[in-house]
């Protein structure tokens, strides 16, 4: 099951998937499905009522669960002193709380898995934010935070948490900040260029196999260098 399956990042996860036999369940508010062979399943995780059935409804249509990857979320960035506090629960609610909520309602399905596992998709603004990130690094970070306590409570049930930090990838929801490089002289990473949504799907795809069965309670970061370089920050 893939959250925010129906475009960028989420969209290249449930193909990649998908290309390696899984069966795989896409939600979105749209429902709209990403490739053929991927199940669209309709779903705000925004809405208590949604989030809380989403699990089953899923379930309906796989009949298990292997892999939970947490991918929804949203990103508005603004200085620290803009923000009101409904803007902050409403990050916290999809960035964060639906994670949790959704983790904790897949636990029984995921403990029967013979190979079972959560993924977290991060960001990079989680160890480095940039300015403007104060709800959405904040938001990221407390995802880092939760995936090592989940891998730690879920180690006994036999189920691996990790979490997955892009840099800059070139998805519908960057799409303002990937024009900004493009047309800006100075780059933001090593490869002077934004990610694609393959390139992090691909690295879940390892993350979720039987080859990834060893990563379990930390983060892994693709994001072209951009931590590396220290030039994080544009001007």
């Amino acid at each position: 099951m893939v959250t925010g399956g129906s475009t960028g990042i989420g969209a290249a996860i449930a193909r990649q998937l998908s290309a390696s036999g899984a069966a795989v369940v896409a939600v979105s508010r749209s429902g709209r499905s990403p490739a053929d062979g991927v199940v669209g399943l309709a779903s705000d995780l925004s809405v208590a009522d949604d989030l809380d059935s989403v699990i089953e409804a899923a379930i309906g249509d796989l009949g298990g669960l292997d892999v939970l990857v947490n991918n929804a979320g949203v990103a508005d960035w603004q200085p620290f002193g803009d923000f009101e506090r409904d803007e902050f629960d409403a990050t916290m609610r999809l960035n964060v709380w639906a994670p949790l909520r959704l983790s904790q309602l897949a636990r029984p399905y995921l403990a029967v898995s013979d190979n079972a596992s959560i993924v977290m998709i991060g960001s990079v603004d989680a160890k480095r934010p940039s300015a403007g990130a104060a709800l959405y690094g904040s938001s990221k970070a407390a995802l880092s935070a939760l995936t090592v306590v989940l891998a730690k409570e879920m180690a006994s049930d036999g189920v691996r948490v990790v979490q997955v930090d892009p840099g800059l990838v070139d998805t519908p929801l960057a799409a303002d900040a990937v024009d900004a490089m493009r047309s800006s002289a100075r780059s933001i990473n090593l490869l002077n260029r934004a990610g694609r949504p393959d390139e992090v799907a691909g690295l879940v795809g390892y993350l979720v196999s039987d080859l990834g069965r060893f990563a379990t309670g930390t983060s892994f970061t693709v994001d072209g260098g951009a931590l590396a370089s220290g030039l994080f920050d544009a001007d």
